[in-house]
């Protein structure tokens, strides 16, 4: 009887240990035993999945490239140093021990993307390292008719057979058993057996699976390890649908399986791991990224498991260009892609020491001049003299100078601002409207010879037919009508204007 007690006690603190361990495990990051936060969440979720979009850096910090293969491989270089990290594939990472090392376990879900997944593998291999792919059965590479889930394609077997038998990495299986079921009406337990069975007959050994996130999921609020007996319980705050699933006005119950019926050694979310991070996840309205993983912060005995999705990543842009540029209120403006230079001319008279620039980089590039980051239509910047720009490809291992000049229009006005003959000049008006001056003058002028002195528009010329005046020493002949033609500092711009005098 005392046995049966201790039995039925024992059971009981097992199922609270284990229901407190997978409370952890479902609720996005985790802590580790000093509860250490590595960085704040927002929308925390317990599926990992595909979507949600980054936000790009507007403040005056150096924009991070955030998904470029370039920075994975930069970020595994620092996890290379193997007295501190042990990086695995999650079915060694699962037996994999040792209080003295941070042990890693890399998972990439394959979405809906092989052959980036397959590019991405690239970079780990290279630089020696080795991880999991989990493949998704409803995603179009998988599907042999992307409007039939049941039937598959002999297509994806090469591309799993080189990344496993000759990259060395883990393939496993991307769960989305219950949304098979509950949305297309096809027997999951039917479907797993033979599929396992077609992927191992292909020399593909797969031992893990890992639940897939849907917008399915979200929608009938269920997750698709739920399919599995041993993963059913806990049930998740926001999926509580773990035996029967509502679907319009059906209730569908949920049809289950053992992990060891499938020959499957483990769940990905069931790991024995105390921290965890996915690119998933949105961070304050960003998407997590491994920029944003403090690994001073990890300790000895850390089991990180970081999941990284293939279709978010991809190899940085080698261009280091405007694609655009303007100055709010430019006349005109010219980028020279060959000589990357760009041209501005502004309205005459225009103030150039202080315009703010709008323009757009090539994809993932930011700018600086004279070391400081040029946001667009934030920054102001001093155009008096040539302005030049570097640009920093989204590689950041390609850089680029550009030079911005930018100039003043030249004056277009053919005005006369002021008009007299010397010691005689009695009144003068000047109609600007009508382009007339009427002068009068003492009765002891002589109209055949008489010294004007006259302000044009700042660069403007004054001319009568082919010879230019002077507008300081010039003796000009009123005694007929006269008739100057005023040319502007432009070159184009000109206007005739009738001048006359009277005693």
């Amino acid at each position: 009887m005392i046995l049966k007690k201790n039995r039925i006690l024992f059971i009981i603190y097992i199922f609270f240990i284990a229901l407190l361990f997978f409370i952890n495990k479902l609720s996005g990051q985790k802590s580790d035993p000093a509860r250490l936060s590595l960085f704040k969440e927002e929308n925390t979720e317990s599926q990992d999945s595909s979507y949600g979009w980054k936000k790009r850096s507007v403040s005056g910090e150096e924009p991070d490239t955030n998904f470029t293969w370039e920075k994975y491989a930069s970020f595994l270089n620092k996890i290379s140093d193997t007295s501190k990290y042990i990086v695995l594939p999650l079915n060694e990472f699962r037996q994999t021990f040792n209080s003295r090392k941070i042990i890693i376990g890399l998972r990439h879900d394959i979405d809906n993307d092989l052959n980036v997944a397959y590019q991405f593998s690239e970079v780990e291999y290279k630089l020696g390292f080795r991880s999991t792919y989990f493949i998704l059965h409803t995603a179009p590479y998988y599907l042999a008719n992307s409007n039939n889930m049941d039937v598959h394609s002999e297509k994806i077997i090469p591309f799993l057979k080189t990344m496993q038998d000759k990259r060395h990495f883990e393939i496993g299986w991307h769960n989305d058993l219950v949304t098979l079921q509950i949305m297309y009406n096809i027997n999951p337990v039917t479907f797993l057996h033979n599929e396992l069975n077609w992927l191992r007959s292909n020399g593909i050994n797969i031992v893990g699976t890992a639940s897939h996130g849907s917008n399915y999921c979200k929608i009938y609020h269920y997750i698709n390890y739920y399919f599995f007996e041993e993963c059913t319980s806990p049930v998740v705050t926001n999926f509580n649908n773990n035996l029967t699933v509502p679907v319009g006005n059906k209730n569908i119950t949920l049809i289950k399986g053992k992990l060891n019926d499938f020959g499957l050694l483990y769940e990905a979310y069931f790991l024995n791991n105390n921290k965890y991070f996915s690119d998933a996840k949105l961070i304050n309205g960003v998407r997590w990224n491994i920029g944003m993983l403090d690994l001073n912060q990890l300790q000895e005995g850390d089991r990180v498991i970081i999941l990284l999705h293939p279709i978010h990543w991809h190899k940085g842009s080698e261009h280091a260009d405007f694609e655009s540029f303007s100055i709010t209120g430019q006349k005109f403006c010219s980028v020279d892609t060959l000589k990357s230079t760009i041209s501005v001319v502004m309205p005459y008279g225009t103030n150039r020491g202080s315009l703010l620039a709008a323009f757009m980089l090539s994809p993932g590039a930011y700018a600086k001049v004279a070391g400081n980051l040029q946001v667009s239509k934030n920054t102001l910047n001093n155009f008096y003299n040539p302005l030049i720009y570097r640009i920093y490809a989204e590689n950041r291992a390609i850089q680029k100078e550009w030079t911005v000049n930018v100039r003043n229009a030249k004056n277009m006005a053919c005005d006369v601002l002021s008009f007299a003959v010397t010691g005689l000049t009695k009144s003068v008006n000047i109609n600007s409207s009508a382009r007339s001056i009427l002068l009068r003058v003492d009765e002891s002028a002589d109209l055949k010879h008489l010294p004007v002195q006259f302000e044009l528009s700042p660069g403007a010329t004054a001319w009568i037919g082919k010879n230019e005046i002077l507008k300081n020493s010039g003796i000009m002949d009123f005694s007929r009508k006269v008739e100057i033609r005023i040319h502007a500092e432009d070159g184009i711009s000109s206007d005739i204007w009738k001048v006359t005098i009277q005693k």
